[in-house]
C-alpha cells in the first residue's frame, strides 16, 4: 500500500511547483521562439496558458482517481484477507471446541436419574433423563434415603463405566440403551 502512495505524493508536488508559474512564462526564450509562440499576443498567451492548466488539471484528476481506486482495491483486498484469516481462525477454535465436546460426549455423561432413587442392589437398572439406559456391572449394595431425580455422572474410566451418585458412591454400570 505504500507503494500506491508514492504516486499520490510526486503528483501533489509536482501540482504545486507548476501552479506557482503559468506554462509560457516557464518556456525559456528559445522555447518559445521554436514553438512560435514569440508572435502570440498575451490574449493569446493567457488562452493558451489556460488550455494547458485546463489539460493538466484534468489529468491530475484521472490520476487521482486511478490512484484512488488502486488503494480501495488494496485495502479491499488486505481486509478480505484479515477478515478471512479471522473467520479461519474463529472456525478451528470451534472445531477444536466441538472435537473436544464431543470426546467429552464419548467418555462422560452428566444427567438425572429419572423418578426416585434409593440407591443400587446389585441388578439395578438407572434409566436416565437423557434417554440412556445403564445396568449395574458389579455386586454390591448403596442404600439412600429416597430422592427424586438425583444428578448422576457416567464417566469411562480404565476401559468401563462407572456411575457417580453427587451424595458419595459410585458402581460399575455398562449401557443397555
Amino acid at each position: 500500500m505504500k507503494r500506491a502512495l508514492f504516486p499520490v505524493l510526486f503528483l501533489a508536488l509536482c501540482t504545486v511547483g507548476l501552479a506557482q508559474s503559468r506554462f509560457t512564462e516557464r518556456l525559456t526564450p528559445e522555447e518559445r521562439k521554436s514553438a512560435g509562440l514569440d508572435r502570440l499576443t498575451p490574449e493569446q498567451l493567457a488562452a493558451l496558458d489556460a488550455l494547458v492548466k485546463h489539460d493538466r488539471d484534468s489529468g491530475e484528476r484521472v490520476a487521482r482517481e486511478k490512484i484512488r481506486k488502486e488503494l480501495r482495491e488494496e485495502v479491499k483486498a488486505a481486509v478480505t484477507a484479515e477478515v478471512r484469516a479471522e473467520v479461519k481462525q474463529q472456525s478451528k477454535a470451534e472445531i477444536k471446541k466441538e472435537v473436544e465436546e464431543q470426546r467429552l460426549a464419548e467418555t462422560r455423561v452428566l444427567s438425572r436419574i429419572q423418578g426416585k432413587f434409593d440407591g443400587w442392589d446389585g441388578n439395578t437398572i438407572f434409566k436416565l433423563e437423557n434417554g440412556q439406559v445403564w445396568r449395574q456391572a458389579e455386586p454390591g449394595l448403596f442404600y439412600v434415603k429416597a430422592v427424586e431425580s438425583p444428578a448422576v455422572l457416567v464417566e469411562k474410566v480404565y476401559g468401563g463405566w462407572r456411575l457417580y451418585y453427587t451424595d458419595g458412591g459410585w458402581v460399575k454400570v455398562v449401557r443397555i440403551k
